[in-house]
C-alpha cells in the first residue's frame, strides 16, 4: 500500500532554493513511457532479426530467448517508473549525445538513445540494441559535463563492438555445453572428490567469463576514448572520471550520532536511549563454512581503475578547453542531485536508504521543508512495512564487513523502533 503522504511530494513548491523546497523530475508521463516501450519493442524485434541472421541452431534460439527476457525485465523497470521522461533532462542528455555523434561520422547510422534512470547504483550500461542507461546517481561523483560525455562514449563503444552479443554467445557456446556434459559424466563415474571437481569447473567457468568482461572494458575504454577525442570535450576528463569511479563504493559522509536525539525528539515522542543500544557485531561471522574460497581479483568484472588509467593515460591529450553543451544545466543538476536521489529512493521504495540520506542532508540544511516532508514520508512507509512485517525489505541486517559504522548505527536504530514509535514519529513530522 502506498503511503498516504506521497501526494505531498508532488505538490511541493517550485524550487527557488533547494535547501527549502524541491520539485523532483518527472517519471510519471504515461504517453512518453508508452512511446518509449513501443520504440524499445521495435529495437528488440530488430535485434532478434539480426541474431537469426548471424547465428544458427541452439545458439540462435538461446540468444533470442535472452533478448526476449531482457525486454520483459526492462519493460517492468519502465512500468515501475524508474526511467526519467522529463523534457529538460532528456533535452540535456540529447545535447551531449549530439556533440558525440556529430563529431564521429562513423556513428551517423547508429540508432543510439540515452536515458537517465533513478537506479541508486552509480553506474551506466548499454542494453545492446543502441539503448544506453545512465543512472543519475553517477552525477554525485562527476566534476564536469565532459565526464558524462566520456561515459556515453564508453557505452557506445560497448554497443558498436557488439559486446553484449559476444558475451551471450560465449556463455551458450557448444564448447561450454560439451565441457559441462563431460563433467557430468565424470562426476557420475567418480567415487571421490565430486565436490572438488564441480567447484573447480564452476570457478574456471566464472573466472573465464569475468576475464572476458574485463577485456571488454579495456576495449570500450580505448574505442570510447577515440570517439571522445573527436569531440570538443577535454579528453583529460576521461582520466579524472576513472579516478572518481574508484571511490563510488565509499561513503563520503556520515550521520553524526548526536543527530539522533535532535531529529527524533518530537512533540509527542521523547527520544529513548534504548533505540541506539548496539550489540558488538565485530566478532560475528558472515561467511558460511561450506562456501569455497574464490580468487577475489578474478571475480572483478571491471578492471581496477588504476589499471584502466594506466592503459589510456598515454592516449590522452589535455589540449582543449572545458567545453559544455549546457553548463548552466549541468551546474543545476549538481545542486539538485542529493535532493533528487532522496526522492528517487523513496519513489522506488528504497525507504531505508531515502530516510538515511534525508537525515544526512538535513545536517546541512536543518530548515528544509522538503527534507522534513521526505523524512515524514519515509517514516510513514517504514511504519506500514513494520505493520505488514516487511521491515527487513528496507532495513538490512548489520554486516560490519560491508557497512560503515554510520550505516550500522542507523540500521540498528531503525530496527529498534517499535511500530507505535514509528507511527508517532511519522505523524509528528507531518504536523
Amino acid at each position: 500500500m502506498k503511503p498516504t503522504f506521497t501526494i505531498i511530494i508532488f505538490i511541493l513548491f517550485f524550487c527557488r532554493g533547494y535547501s527549502q523546497t524541491y520539485k523532483p523530475f518527472d517519471t510519471i508521463s504515461f504517453e512518453k513511457r508508452k512511446l518509449f516501450l513501443k520504440e524499445f519493442k521495435s529495437r528488440n524485434d530488430q535485434k532478434i532479426k539480426e541474431i537469426k541472421k548471424t547465428y544458427s541452431g541452439k545458439v540462435s534460439k538461446e540468444m533470442e530467448a535472452v533478448y526476449k527476457s531482457q525486454f520483459e525485465d526492462f519493460s517492468r523497470t519502465i512500468d515501475n517508473k524508474e526511467l526519467y521522461f522529463d523534457d529538460n533532462l532528456q533535452n540535456y542528455i540529447q545535447k551531449i549525445l549530439t556533440e558525440i555523434t556529430r563529431n564521429n561520422p562513423v556513428l551517423a547510422d547508429k540508432k543510439i538513445s540515452v536515458y537517465f534512470s533513478r537506479d541508486p547504483e552509480a553506474n551506466a550500461y548499454s542494453i545492446g540494441d543502441g539503448t544506453i542507461i545512465f543512472n543519475l546517481e553517477l552525477l554525485k561523483y562527476l566534476n564536469d559535463e565532459a565526464e558524462i560525455g566520456y561515459i556515453i562514449c564508453h557505452e557506445i563503444a560497448h554497443y558498436t563492438l557488439n559486446h553484449r552479443d559476444k558475451s551471450i554467445e560465449k556463455e551458450i557456446s557448444s564448447q561450454n555445453l560439451k565441457d559441462a556434459k563431460a563433467l557430468e559424466k565424470d562426476l557420475k563415474k567418480s567415487k571421490f572428490n565430486k565436490q572438488i571437481k564441480s567447484e573447480s569447473f564452476a570457478k574456471n567457468s566464472i573466472y573465464s567469463r569475468k576475464n572476458r568482461s574485463r577485456l571488454q572494458e579495456f576495449q570500450a575504454d580505448s574505442l570510447g576514448l577515440d570517439y571522445f577525442k573527436k569531440t570538443n570535450y577535454n579528453s583529460a576528463s576521461s582520466i579524472n572520471l576513472l579516478k572518481h569511479l574508484s571511490k563510488t563504493d565509499i561513503e563520503t559522509d556520515s550521520l553524526p550520532r548526536v543527530s539522533y536525539p535532535k531529529n527524533f525528539t518530537t512533540k509527542n515522542q521523547k527520544f529513548i536511549k534504548e533505540w541506539v543500544a548496539m550489540e558488538d557485531y565485530s566478532k560475528y561471522s558472515y561467511s558460511k563454512e561450506n562456501i569455497f574460497k574464490w580468487d577475489v581479483d578474478s571475480l572483478k568484472t571491471h578492471p581496477n581503475c588504476e589499471q584502466r588509467i594506466e592503459k589510456i593515460n598515454k592516449l590522452v591529450k589535455n589540449s582543449k578547453t572545458n567545453y559544455y553543451a549546457d553548463k548552466a544545466f549541468f551546474d543545476d543538476l549538481k545542486k539538485r542531485i542529493e535532493y533528487e536521489q532522496i526522492y528517487s529512493n523513496y519513489y522506488i521504495k528504497n525507504y531505508g536508504l531515502s530516510l538515511y540520506d534525508a537525515l544526512k542532508l538535513k545536517e546541512k540544511n536543518p530548515k528544509s521543508v522538503y527534507l522534513k516532508e521526505m523524512i515524514a514520508s519515509n517514516l510513514d512507509a517504514l511504519a506500514n512495512a513494520k505493520k505488514e512485517m516487511r521491515i527487513n525489505s528496507y532495513i538490512p541486517s548489520i554486516n560490519p564487513t560491508e557497512q560503515t559504522k554510520s550505516q550500522q548505527y542507523y540500521f540498528n536504530f531503525v530496527a529498534n523502533l517499535t511500530l507505535s514509535e514509528l507511527e508517532q514519529l511519522a505523524l509528528d513530522y507531518k504536523n
